[in-house]
């Protein structure tokens, strides 16, 4: 008995320390936000665990390493209402986690020629269900005429 509560306990210790670490390195720790930005603002969700929204953002000097970056593709004049809709939709779990404060995103900023990667769970089977295209996302857009990549996350 005595051994499963050591075990037990260094678990919860291992899993503790894990969580600390995810804190302490933000956003920026991402593989899909290329490094060599000049400065960032993160604003990682104070009570976020398994649900939560983050919005961070990053500032380049120019397009190019999202331009020459595979995963990233750029936007046709189709993509912007499909973008709008997830920055809509965020805003709304701002606005409801009152922390509209943190969030100055315009959805006027999206435009033909800026830079985007989507990662969703649409259509993934969740218990007897499936998520929605707006249950669980991940979107990077870069913005050409500031050089600004917005990174918003929202797990509901």
């Amino acid at each position: 008995m005595g051994e499963v509560a050591i075990t037990k306990r260094l678990l919860s210790l291992i899993l503790i320390l894990c969580m600390l670490a995810f804190c302490l390195l933000g956003c920026s720790n991402n593989q899909m936000i290329p490094q060599g930005y000049a400065s960032k603002e993160e604003f990682l969700d104070p009570d976020g665990f398994m649900d939560y929204a983050d919005y961070c953002k990053y500032y380049y000097k120019d397009k190019e390493k999202f331009a020459n970056n595979p995963k990233y593709r750029e936007l046709s004049e189709s993509d912007i209402e499909v973008i709008s809709g997830y920055f809509a939709d965020y805003r709304s779990w701002m606005e409801v986690g009152d922390r509209l404060k943190e969030y100055d995103f315009d959805i006027n900023n999206i435009t033909v020629g800026d830079y985007v990667y989507i990662e969703t769970k649409e259509g993934i089977p969740i218990g007897e269900s499936y998520y929605g295209k707006y249950d669980n996302y991940t979107v990077y857009f870069f913005d050409t005429d500031s050089c600004t990549l917005y990174y918003i996350h929202l797990n509901i």
